[in-house]
């Protein structure tokens, strides 16, 4: 008896429609079973769904790395908005010929008093070990970007978050469409083998 010839790999290409503006693919629903294997070229559902599988699992890695890159703008949207806002109190007290009372962190849980002459430079951190020294304005120029930066940031994110959790809705329902589909045709499958095995014994 010969053996079945294997069914062939799925193009990923073919599960996928268009992509969202960060790259994203939009995975395709399946209206119509048939066709789609017939488009696919296979017969059986086990390698559609392996595929499936395949790109769901991708989905949810991608969610996973949106929902940190959302936390990390969560957190630092604040940051920069505090920011700015001593900035704009430091030029506004510059303008008033004023000096900046507050509490300096020595170390944890120490301070120390200190009284500060607002002399139109301020120091940014602008990442884990780099200083930089700018005027008030430059700081409020590069603060106000960032923060616009920062905001649209988070807005993508929140798209592609929902983008992607639509995808893996799609990838399950399509995945039990076919799953569905397969049951109901080995049933009938079985009911016409039976029906046709009581005819044979009835003639």
């Amino acid at each position: 008896m010969a053996e079945a010839a294997p069914e062939k790999e799925v193009d990923t290409a073919l599960l996928v429609t268009r992509k969202n503006p960060r790259g994203i693919p939009e995975v395709v629903f399946i209206d119509d079973v048939v066709q789609f294997l017939a488009r696919l070229g296979v017969e059986e559902v086990e390698t559609p769904i392996g595929a499936f599988n395949e790109l769901y699992s991708k989905y949810k890695l991608m969610e996973s790395n949106m929902d940190k890159a959302k936390q990390s703008m969560k957190d630092k949207v604040p940051e920069i908005e505090r920011s700015l806002e001593l900035v704009r109190h430091l030029q506004e007290r510059q303008d008033k010929g004023e000096t900046v009372k507050t509490n300096y962190n020595l170390a944890d849980t120490v301070f120390a008093k200190a009284e500060l002459k607002c002399d139109g430079r301020v120091c940014i951190w602008l990442g884990a070990s780099v200083m930089v020294e700018y005027t008030y304005k430059e700081a409020l120029e590069l603060l106000e970007r960032n923060l616009a930066t920062a905001l649209e940031k988070q807005k993508t994110t929140q798209e592609d978050l929902e983008f992607l959790r639509n995808q893996s809705i799609t990838v399950e329902v399509n995945t039990a469409r076919l799953y569905n589909y397969d049951v109901l045709r080995r049933r009938k499958a079985e009911e016409a083998k039976k029906r046709k095995k009581e005819a044979k014994s009835a003639a």
